[in-house]
């Protein structure tokens, strides 16, 4: 997200702003120009291209989500027929450790990923269970139904109508887009392997997990 996020900077260095649709997201040319350079993980232009004639923002998620964002932190907002980045905004796109501090959390956390899924059911749990599993997974790599089975116990099963079709969307597919998880583009989700990226541990801390020694002991009836 802060590649696109800096990508959309640099579109607006060039072009002054981003033209906007009578609907409010940006126009296919910001698209197509952002698409072309942001070198985004499974949305690449020509992947884009091979099933869409032309790009729309709605063609491209993790575009939508980062407009509504960048508009709710004020880092960017909607003056006259276009939309541009304010001062802040700009300021920010060029310090990429204080744009990761302050976009992935944000994107993380204030929208809630499983309303648009498509698959699955929704996960139970939270970012912080979500977190500190996905932490315990192999660093070689794992499958979202080994994700599960450690989340809701060895029963659950696979596909993509399962808990692991939920977690893909809510909580996978996110932290892929902020750079935090990464996956092999073959096969179906039972297959399909995901690794912890760098900024996983360069990026997260984790508080060690203690067992309380203040717990008062029940008395013994026996």
């Amino acid at each position: 997200m802060v590649r696109a996020y800096q990508t959309v900077a640099d579109y607006q260095s060039e072009h002054g702003e981003s033209g906007l649709t009578k609907s409010g997201a940006w126009n296919r040319h910001c698209i197509d120009w952002v698409v072309r350079r942001m070198d985004f993980p499974n949305w690449t232009a020509e992947k884009l291209y091979s099933v869409n004639k032309v790009l729309n923002e709605y063609d491209v998620p993790p575009l939508e989500y980062l407009r509504v964002l960048l508009t709710s932190l004020r880092l960017g907002r909607k003056m006259g027929s276009g939309w541009r980045l304010t001062k802040p905004g700009i300021a920010l796109a060029g310090d990429p450790e204080a744009a990761f501090a302050a976009i992935t959390p944000a994107f993380m956390f204030r929208f809630d990923h499983s309303e648009g899924r498509r698959t699955g059911e929704a996960p139970v749990g939270d970012w912080h269970l979500w977190l500190y599993a996905i932490n315990r997974m192999p660093c070689d790599g794992f499958t979202l139904p080994d994700l599960a089975n450690l989340l809701y116990g060895p029963s659950v099963g696979g596909g993509w109508r399962g808990p692991a079709g939920g977690l893909f969307s809510a909580v996978a597919m996110p932290l892929e887009w902020a750079g935090l998880l990464t996956r092999t583009d073959r096969g179906g989700i039972d297959e399909m392997i995901w690794r912890k990226t760098p900024l996983w541990s360069a990026g997260l801390e984790f508080q060690p997990q203690t067992i309380s020694t203040n717990v008062v002991p029940f008395p013994s009836r026996g």
